[in-house]
């Protein structure tokens, strides 16, 4: 479900159906956190460590033994967008809490606000087996200073039909030609979608630090493409990938790797590559807040994410890319998934870009344009 408020990225929560049950639990534990001052926590048995993440993010700290040999009891609440993370953190939640999952756009925020404090990772030994690309991203590392433990990314490739397109297309701009009008498929994705739009029909040197003026050349292109050539706007990557192994569309706006599984699942063949243009990626992250109540603890938590085991069930069960290159070595499922065989060349073709501004320097549009500009596209 999208919803304003998001990164504009379409999370894991979008990737397949929610059912009733998850929807209730998810706004159930939303609800308890909403009264964080009267009982957050539960009565404790053992360390209570805090979390405020995404569904399925504390995952891979389940594997083995670790919370039972750490003594450690999860309280886990799941988050619905990004912007959550920064209320609950600046409206009482320091000293309670004690990790957040933000996107890496999300981490200069949060430090130029104090609410999450440095890595030492002298306490973080699993990050000399991170992939220099994630590991080293300039989002993460704020003036020289490690904020963050990147721990799962992902990307928008182009995805295609290659038995109706043999050959890998070139351009974004293919996706304007005749024989692809009503064929090609787009998300529902503001940030996604304006982002990659600004990439292919602007000058900007930052996707995301654009001019009132390149803001709008960006939507109007966006506008142009969904009344000419584009037949269904998905509101989740799960309706995308039912629309391609229909055939319906045969190629795509945006994407994400994993369609190429959950196609393949429909007995479907569909590939994705990166146009020339090149595209964005996203990558989120374990962060530590400002006055944490167990900061040697947490560190251990951040630690065992990027763990092995950990990372081969983010990579395997959830389907989403890791960033630990002795786990790659043992994937099955999403070996394939991800281009982990040439990460520089992908470095080269998806860059990791900054959130938009929250307010404008007076030459650079905000949020809340960006917002108001794709209003304009949904009317289109």
């Amino acid at each position: 479900m999208t919803q304003k408020t998001e990164s504009g990225l379409i999370r894991v929560r979008s990737y397949a159906p929610m059912t009733r049950r998850q929807f209730t639990a998810g706004a159930g534990a939303l609800g308890a956190l909403a009264v964080m001052g009267a009982g957050l926590r539960p009565a404790r048995a053992a360390t209570t460590v805090t979390m405020l993440c995404w569904q399925d993010y504390d995952k891979g700290l389940h594997v083995g033994d670790f919370l039972k040999e750490k003594d450690i009891s999860l309280n886990t609440t799941y988050i619905g967008n990004n912007d959550e993370i920064v209320t609950k953190l600046t409206a009482g939640g320091l000293g309670q809490i004690d990790i957040v999952t933000p996107y890496m756009g999300y981490i200069p925020l949060l430090v130029a606000l104090d609410v999450i404090q440095p890595i030492d990772e002298k306490l973080v030994p699993n990050l000399a087996d991170e992939i220099e690309v994630f590991r080293d991203d300039p989002n993460v590392i704020v003036d020289g200073v490690r904020y963050a433990v990147p721990f799962t990314w992902g990307s928008a490739p182009m995805m295609y039909d290659p038995a109706v397109i043999p050959t890998p297309p070139e351009s974004w701009h293919d996706l304007e030609k005749p024989e692809y009008k009503g064929k090609v498929g787009m998300m529902d994705d503001p940030l996604g979608n304006m982002m990659l739009a600004a990439v292919i029909a602007t000058d900007a040197e930052v996707a995301t630090l654009l001019t009132p003026e390149q803001l709008k050349a960006a939507v109007d292109y966006l506008i142009k493409l969904k009344k000419e050539q584009v037949r269904v706007v998905s509101v989740s990557w799960g309706e995308m990938a039912d629309a391609l192994s229909r055939g319906d569309i045969v190629i795509t706006f945006s994407g994400w790797e994993t369609i190429k599984k959950f196609c393949a699942d429909h007995g479907k063949k569909i590939e994705y590559t990166y146009p020339k243009e090149g595209t964005f990626a996203w990558l989120d992250n374990y962060c530590i807040a400002k006055d944490a109540p167990n900061r040697e603890l947490d560190h251990a938590v951040a630690n065992q994410i990027i763990g092995v085991d950990a990372q081969v069930v983010i990579g395997d069960e959830m389907l989403q890319g890791i960033v630990n290159r002795k786990a790659v070595e043992k994937l099955t499922t999403s070996r394939t998934l991800y281009p982990y065989d040439d990460i520089a060349g992908f470095g080269q073709k998806a860059r990791f870009y900054a959130f938009p501004p929250k307010e404008s320097d007076g030459k650079h549009a905000s949020w809340s344009d960006w917002l108001a500009e794709y209003d304009r596209f949904k009317a289109a």
